[in-house]
């Protein structure tokens, strides 16, 4: 298990205000802090990622609680569009990464009227092959702090870590409709290796139902 970068000097803090304790105020301060280092460590673990092997998966940017699987319109590229909206618990591993290969194409970041949502911000992303993936990820209200490496004009990988939100948030992502969705409503999901969606190529491939289910 390893702990989140973004976390490591609040530990090393942690660590020594324990040692300090063991000193000078002896054993009881100091186990409850180390009880207090290991939530912490727990809360913001950053495991390894095993990529899928699939280079048209669009892998899930988030661990986390599929929410809503929905056929809709992707108000950032005005498309019709699949939308999977996945909730992340404040127990969920809180590592952001990118959902497919490609460039960033463009970002935004604005306030969002949606209740329980505090900020937005938004990265579209193309693959070579020119398929548009857009990933969108919700501030709840408790939780504010977000740090994202993705810019625009760069490239990311598929499973590439993008960032760090720390604690919740709710994440929609926007795929071609053409798409097979393979995952459905409270369905468990980890960060870089599962799967959401198979991209298909195939002219005038059309969703069934059953592939993508209707919230």
């Amino acid at each position: 298990m390893i702990v989140a970068r973004e976390i490591r000097l609040t530990l090393s803090i942690l660590i020594i205000v324990a040692i300090v304790s063991k000193v000078y105020l002896g054993w009881l301060p100091a186990l409850l802090l180390l009880c207090v280092i290991s939530f912490v460590a727990y809360l913001f673990r950053d495991p390894a990622c095993n990529v899928p092997s699939a280079p048209l998966a669009i892998v899930s940017p988030v661990s986390g609680t599929i929410l809503k699987v929905e056929s809709t319109t992707d108000s950032w590229l005005n498309r019709p569009a699949v939308k999977v909206r996945i909730g992340m618990s404040y127990l969920d591993v809180h590592t952001l990464r990118s959902p497919i290969e490609g460039k960033v194409r463009n970002q935004w970041a604005q306030t969002d009227s949606e209740k329980g949502i505090k900020n937005r911000y938004t990265y579209w992303i193309q693959t070579d092959e020119g398929d548009d993936i857009v990933y969108s990820i919700g501030t709840v209200n408790f939780s504010p702090f977000l740090g994202i490496k993705l810019r625009c004009g760069e490239r990311t990988g598929q499973g590439q870590k993008s960032g760090y939100l720390y604690f919740s948030g709710i994440v929609d992502v926007y795929i071609p409709e053409t798409s097979r969705v393979l995952i459905n409503p409270d369905e468990k999901i980890d960060a870089g290796s599962s799967i959401l969606a198979l991209i298909i190529h195939k002219s005038g491939a059309q969703l069934t139902s059953t592939q993508v289910p209707v919230a």
